[in-house]
């Protein structure tokens, strides 16, 4: 992220996030906001940012998110609730004085992406949805067990049990005791998830006997250096609140909270095919509610991490529908 200016920002509920800017070649050209996942820091954008956003003209602002490496790390759930969550970033933008973007995430940062369109559509000019298909606000309580049937009943296996894991009370202490191994659970062979995160318990057992794989050729050294030097210095009791938020009822009984549920503005999905999780097959759900009216729908190659693993032809789909699109 050497060639975006980091800045910092205190938000009015007394949060310091960590961001990296980088304006536009020209003033009408827009703005991308990237919003990393679990459990990445902005500097998950660096390729899609140098690579590919800023040669071709467009603008980007990406944040650590809360929980995150520069970014402020509440332990307490309710802080992590979307409603506040995307409050942050209209301030965030309002001090750069950016009236409108393109909303780009990634994992739990897609769901974040999505939110933000949800509570302020009028700040938004296009929604990028990267591995995670649409999920509208509900007015329902999530219940992570039917999630897990119903995926089960679709897929064949259950998508969400490691969250079990993520969610519980002190989860947080098997990863911060099994850094290593965390990494290479998360970065290995896509098909290996069906035995670790896909599994009941398959998480928890691998973190708790220290197990160890080889890991996708995009997990260079220096990224699981990176990895290890955060994690050791920041622990995971912030990023599992996201899970904790949602598990524990605070992201729910939103429809009515929010100003749109339809995404009336461009929209974009890169699904990849094989990942395990975010299966590219469930934005055929959401499109079959009429919610994505303008939807550009397209999956590559790769894994979770797909948007490294197939760098290039990821930056080409995003530049090449903005082009189009925005």
């Amino acid at each position: 992220m050497d060639t975006l200016t980091k800045k910092t920002f205190d938000v009015s509920r007394s949060l310091t996030y960590t961001y990296y800017h980088q304006p536009p070649a020209q003033p009408e050209n827009p703005t991308v906001l990237c919003i990393h996942g679990f459990p990445d820091e902005a500097a998950e954008w660096a390729d899609l940012a140098t690579n590919h956003l800023i040669p071709a003209g467009y603008g980007v602002i990406a944040v650590d998110c809360l929980g995150y490496a520069g970014t402020s790390k509440p332990v307490d759930p309710a802080m992590y609730a979307f409603e506040h969550m995307t409050k942050d970033l209209r301030e965030i933008l309002d001090n750069e004085k950016l009236q409108k973007v393109v909303s780009l995430g990634h994992d739990w940062g897609c769901a974040f992406a999505q939110r933000f369109y949800n509570y302020y559509p009028e700040r938004v000019l296009g929604l990028v949805m990267v591995n995670v298909a649409y999920n509208p606000p509900s007015d329902q309580r999530f219940d992570l067990d039917a999630a897990n049937e119903m995926t089960k009943k679709i897929f064949g296996y259950p998508t969400l049990p490691y969250w079990h894991l993520m969610a519980s009370e002190n989860g947080y202490k098997v990863l911060d005791e099994h850094l290593e191994s965390c990494f290479t659970v998360l970065h290995g062979p896509p098909a290996s998830w069906l035995d670790t995160v896909c599994k009941e318990d398959g998480l928890k057992d691998y973190l708790l006997q220290d197990k160890k794989q080889e890991t996708e050729s995009y997990a260079t050294e220096e990224m699981k250096n990176a990895f290890m030097t955060r994690f050791k210095r920041d622990g995971f009791a912030g990023p599992t609140c996201w899970y904790k938020a949602a598990v524990g009822g605070i992201q729910s009984f939103e429809a009515k909270k929010v100003k749109a549920i339809t995404v009336e503005v461009p929209s974009l999905f890169v699904g990849f095919d094989s990942d395990k999780v975010c299966r590219a097959e469930a934005i055929g759900m959401a499109m079959k509610t009429g919610l994505l009216p303008k939807l550009t729908n397209v999956t590559l190659e790769g894994g979770h991490w797909g948007l490294h693993a197939n760098a290039e032809k990821f930056g080409k789909t995003i530049v090449d529908w903005l082009k189009k699109e925005i």
